[in-house]
């Protein structure tokens, strides 16, 4: 697992999570100005070479409810994603813009430690589907220790 800041391109959001997601690409010199939405299966959220990164940030969910093909367990939910994900790089970016970018392993420990089985509302369908808790100091300090 690799950390570092991107504290220095901060490009600002109403959406925290669109927030940093852009000012992660605004680190790699790619400006947004839309909001991209592209299914996990499909595609990244930014490639760069050959990674293909998915961007994540607090209280994140792994896919949309309707694509875990009808499974309600952790396990099941996780073995559909991982089977069908496109990203083969994980960058988890904090409140304070630091970046903790994961290996699929590396961040399958990390969202079996700190997410929980949700379910959408009914008027999406009411599925269910795995979202990361709200950041901590303990999920922090978990990442820190995990640091190459």
């Amino acid at each position: 697992m690799n950390k570092f800041s991107i504290a220095d391109t901060i490009v600002t959001h109403a959406n925290a999570g669109i927030s940093r997601e852009w000012t992660f690409c605004a680190h790699y010199g790619i400006i947004r100005t839309k909001h991209d939405n592209v299914a996990y299966n499909k595609g990244s959220d930014l490639d760069i070479g050959d990674k293909h990164i998915s961007i994540k940030a607090s209280k994140f969910s792994l896919m949309a409810g309707s694509l875990c093909e009808g499974k309600e367990d952790f396990d099941g939910i996780w073995n559909v994603f991982e089977t069908n994900v496109h990203s083969n790089t994980f960058a988890y970016i904090t409140a304070d813009f630091i970046v903790y970018e994961m290996n699929i392993n590396e961040f399958k420990m990390f969202v079996y430690t700190f997410a929980n089985v949700t379910y959408e509302s009914e008027q999406n369908g009411g599925y269910a589907k795995i979202q990361l808790r709200k950041e901590s100091h303990k999920m922090l300090k978990w990442l820190d220790e995990r640091v190459a």
